[in-house]
């Protein structure tokens, strides 16, 4: 219990911060949504069954908690409340009245003049154990912002899974005509587009390194098959319509569920991504266990399976994190990838974390480093070398490197290199022809030699 409690009065009470600054933009964008400028809320007081004690909105967001119901309280006085997502909210009421706002993301919400009492209703969850928004509640007048959270929709095929719709988090004071950094998060079993918003550091971090924030819908519980893929692509597309983005700065990342999606997705587009970062997610799914369901056989799984599929990681910086305690994804998972890629000279960085599981304390823990990566990471343009393996049909480039596969299933895989400003083809299996694009593997002209090594046609678009 806080030092606090004992002088906590049966009347909760907010403590205001510095006002916060004006997010308004001169002329509304298509990502401008309702907000409040105002004064983030302080202080609240936490309720666990008959126990309540006072915490800073800061020191709220970390404390280690029984899962299970929790209540949030604060008095608030001012036009209009902000709401942030919180995970496992069920309910805010205000004035003693429910405002009937939905479970997930944020909202604004009007107050009544006068001082009133505000309850934010959380049920604390297994994975997070604790109240985890990763914003403050805000008290101030209501406008419209182009930072922060919003919503976008778009046309999905599909869209009765759960697709068109994402959650984008544009940095404050982000310029808008600026090639953005996106970091894309594919969430975990059982989470939606809201789930990361509640992890305060990852938001931080975004406004001080003005690092857009997308969070694509993952279809539910997909194990990011194709569909899902083609979502997380289709989402960054829509994305790309309404913001500039800088084409070699976009990193993807994900837990457990989402960290497999974030290698799946990344090694299957290697040159659409700067890095990929994952946390405690499968490298290789075993399908007698639950996924089966979804995967059906080992040539399912390889669709999905970033081990097999490693080949295509040489330029794309790895970072795993996995808690040695986990039993749902066992660290094992991990090693197998950060060993094939070490294998192959290839950039990785593993953190094995003593004394931790499956559990949303590990990704809060590195929330803000994952940003921190992303804003630094970029794609090479045009590598000298390029492995890449295909293991289904859609999948046919990486680097201005076309693959013509001779079948529309199984695999095809090419490993070409240009030297002394000549092409070579070191392997080519399952390939009809390679095509190369204009300045492809860092030629500025095409060479006048015929490609030496495997006997596999090569020419230029």
């Amino acid at each position: 219990m806080s030092k606090c409690a004992l002088a906590l009065s049966l009347v909760s009470f907010v403590v205001l911060t510095k006002p916060a600054a004006a997010y308004a933009v001169p002329v509304p964008s298509p990502l401008s949504h309702s907000s409040v400028n105002g004064q983030d809320v302080a202080l609240v007081t936490l309720t666990e069954g008959e126990t309540r004690s006072v915490h800073t909105f800061e020191e709220l967001a970390e404390l280690r908690l029984a899962a299970g119901p929790k209540v949030v309280s604060f008095t608030a006085e001012g036009e209009a409340l902000f709401v942030p997502h919180c995970g496992g909210r069920t309910r805010v009421v205000v004035d003693g009245k429910d405002t009937n706002l939905p479970a997930d993301g944020p909202a604004v919400v009007a107050l009544p003049k006068g001082r009133v009492d505000v309850r934010m209703e959380i049920v604390a969850s297994k994975y997070e154990r604790r109240v985890a928004c990763g914003q403050a509640p805000r008290v101030g007048t209501r406008e419209t912002s182009d930072f922060g959270f919003s919503t976008l929709r778009f046309t999905s095929p599909s869209a009765a899974k759960g697709g068109g719709v994402a959650a984008v988090y544009v940095p404050k004071g982000h310029d808008p005509a600026k090639p953005s950094t996106v970091l894309v998060g594919v969430h975990p079993w059982n989470g939606g587009i809201w789930t990361y918003a509640q992890y305060k550091d990852l938001l931080k971090e975004a406004d001080r390194l003005d690092v857009v924030l997308l969070h694509p819908s993952g279809l539910g519980n997909s194990l990011y098959v194709a569909e899902a893929e083609a979502e997380v692509r289709r989402a960054l597309a829509e994305l790309e319509k309404l913001l500039p983005i800088d084409p070699r700065r976009v990193s993807i990342w994900g837990a457990s569920m989402g960290g497999a999606g974030a290698t799946t997705i990344g090694f299957h587009s290697p040159s659409r991504f700067a890095s990929v970062t994952s946390f405690f997610g499968d490298s290789k799914y075993d399908v007698t266990t639950y996924v089966r369901n979804l995967l059906h056989d080992e040539a399912g799984a390889r669709l999905v399976n970033a081990l097999d599929v490693v080949e295509n990681a040489r330029w794309l910086p790895v970072w795993l994190v996995h808690g040695e305690a986990d039993t749902t994804s066992p660290i094992r998972q991990s090693e197998m990838l950060d060993q094939a890629m070490r294998a192959r000279g290839f950039t990785v960085r593993f953190d094995r974390v003593p004394q931790m599981g499956h559990e949303g304390r590990l990704v809060e823990r590195f929330a803000g480093e994952i940003v921190r990566k992303a804003s630094t990471a970029q794609a090479p343009v045009n590598p000298s070398r390029v492995t890449f393996r295909s293991v289904r049909a859609e999948d046919v480039e990486a680097y201005g490197v076309k693959l013509e596969r001779q079948s529309a299933t199984g695999d095809a895989y090419v490993d070409i290199e240009a030297k002394d400003d000549h092409v070579i083809v070191n392997e080519a299996t399952g390939l009809r022809a390679i095509v190369l694009r204009k300045g492809a593997l860092g030629l500025a002209t095409v060479p006048t030699r015929a490609a030496e090594g495997k006997p596999v046609p090569v020419r230029w678009e």
